[in-house]
């Protein structure tokens, strides 16, 4: 006679609109792994400083200074002060203007001087000091960087583009000017620094100079070996070679590497799921249970041949059922996402860890909040209370492990505070999935050690996971029964 509404009243819970959107918002959280699974790069041209170039008159050394973000694009508003060195000291500070360029004269002599140049943007300075030697009237001149060089390609984070930084006789823009390449599988003849050892015939052109400084995008084919040479050179508009610069490919074509499916998965297990499957378990419980033993609507069902115990275990278990459904397909979503980009699938021992460890978090926050609602008198202060613990469980638990390190006597980093951490996990069921982490992967916030040292074990974690996933339903079930 029980037995018909018992599963009338799970049917009716477990496929109710909330539980049915909690599970669609679960398993649409899965896909959040995606962005995780994309290639690391492992390094990107570009310098934080300015491009400065220069050229003097008979009493005067005029600057052109540009200052650009990574990818070469003109950055507004960055103070650029400068100074020359010698028997006395010539400076001035101005600003960038909107297409990035500083322009600053100091009324000094031909000599010898110590050149300092600052730049200031965003409350960072940057620095920068050498000598400056005579040099030729009018011909330009660089006291930093190179006049070709690479910043990071806006596109695409795996590639470099190359920038040109060059001005004509007595600072005008150049015109006329252009800039060439070639790739090489084998090294050419000795070169002479950096230049190039092909005409520009021999070279594919990227681009004619108009400004003081460019980017270009040099066709570069997929494939070539590491040791493959690229060769840059400018060119006068009468064919001469100005200045040239070889790299290797690695300059201009980045190594990407793939994250291993374990580490990517770890993560976002417990940070991202671990984040929301306590979230989805309290406001699941909050609907199929809290609100209706709140508004009276448990009564009119109480009407029926079902007792308060079989009610109250109905309810549990449809939402701990439809909730553990969605974490399972959840991990099985994440495993495959992995196995098709990465290439590799999760170990089977660690995904049944990590399927114990959502349901035991699932099943201490249902609990939880079904105990909550036989102590509380009206739904605002349910979703109150349960809002607050979810908050201090995630986002103060860390401030409170901070203060328990500080009452032992240790400082943050120390083992002390690893312990204390840790072992706090232990009365954190919204922690449980890094015990399990720490616990297979024998590390904790990417530091090495034997978790045993540190009172975690499989036979404590097993214990401490029953005892999460039992007591708060066993008290819920003692009041539901016993006090209502």
């Amino acid at each position: 006679m029980m037995v018909r509404p018992f599963i009338y009243d799970f049917r009716r819970t477990i496929t109710s609109k909330s539980v049915l959107i909690l599970i669609g918002i679960i398993l649409l959280i899965s896909l959040a792994i995606i962005p995780f699974t994309a290639p690391v790069v492992s390094s990107f041209g570009g310098s934080p400083t300015p491009d400065i170039l220069y050229y003097r008159d008979p009493s005067a050394y005029h600057f052109i200074a540009f200052s650009s973000d990574q990818y070469g694009q003109p950055v507004q508003g960055t103070e650029i002060s400068m100074s020359l060195s010698g028997a006395k000291t010539y400076a001035n500070t101005t600003a960038t203007n909107s297409e990035g360029y500083a322009f600053i004269t100091l009324s000094a002599p031909n000599g010898t001087y110590y050149f300092t140049a600052n730049a200031t943007r965003g409350g960072a300075t940057s620095s920068f000091g050498t000598y400056l030697y005579t040099s030729p009237v009018g011909q330009p001149q660089l006291p930093t960087t190179s006049w070709i060089s690479t910043v990071q390609d806006k596109a695409n984070a795996s590639k470099s583009d190359v920038r040109t930084f060059y001005a004509g006789l007595y600072g005008a823009k150049p015109s006329g000017y252009s800039i060439r390449y070639k790739i090489a599988a084998t090294p050419p003849p000795p070169l002479y620094k950096d230049d190039s050892p092909y005409t520009a015939g021999q070279m594919d052109l990227l681009g004619n100079l108009t400004d003081y400084r460019q980017v270009f995008d040099p066709a570069i084919p997929n494939g070539l070996s590491e040791t493959t040479r690229v060769y840059f050179e400018l060119f006068a508009p009468n064919g001469t070679a100005v200045s040239g610069r070889q790299m290797f490919i690695t300059d201009l074509r980045h190594q990407q590497f793939r994250p291993q499916a374990t580490n990517v998965a770890s993560f976002f297990f417990s940070t991202i799921l671990s984040f929301f499957m306590p979230l989805a378990a309290i406001l699941g419980a909050y609907s199929s249970y809290g609100k209706d033993r709140l508004t009276g609507v448990l009564e009119s069902i109480l009407a029926r041949p079902i007792s308060r115990q079989g009610l109250a275990i109905s309810r549990f278990l449809s939402t701990l059922t439809a909730l553990a459904v969605a974490a399972i397909a959840s991990v099985g979503i994440v495993d495959l996402v992995l196995n098709q980009v990465l290439g590799s699938a999760l170990p089977q021992d660690y995904a049944l860890a990590i399927i114990s460890g959502l349901v035991v978090e699932v099943a201490a926050f249902t609990g939880l909040i079904f105990l909550l609602s036989h102590l509380v008198k009206s739904t605002g202060v349910l979703l109150g209370i349960s809002i607050v613990l979810f908050v201090v469980l995630y986002f103060f638990w860390g401030l409170i492990v901070f203060l328990l390190t500080l009452l032992l006597g240790g400082t943050s980093g120390s083992a002390v505070a690893a312990e204390a951490t840790l072992v706090s996990y232990y009365a954190n069921p919204a922690q449980f999935l890094q015990l399990i982490n720490v616990y297979v992967f024998q590390s904790s916030s990417g530091i090495s050690l034997q978790s045993s040292n540190y009172g975690v074990t499989l036979p404590a974690i097993v214990l401490d996971g029953l005892l999460w996933a039992i007591l708060p339903f066993l008290a819920f079930l003692y009041l539901a029964v016993k006090r209502d």
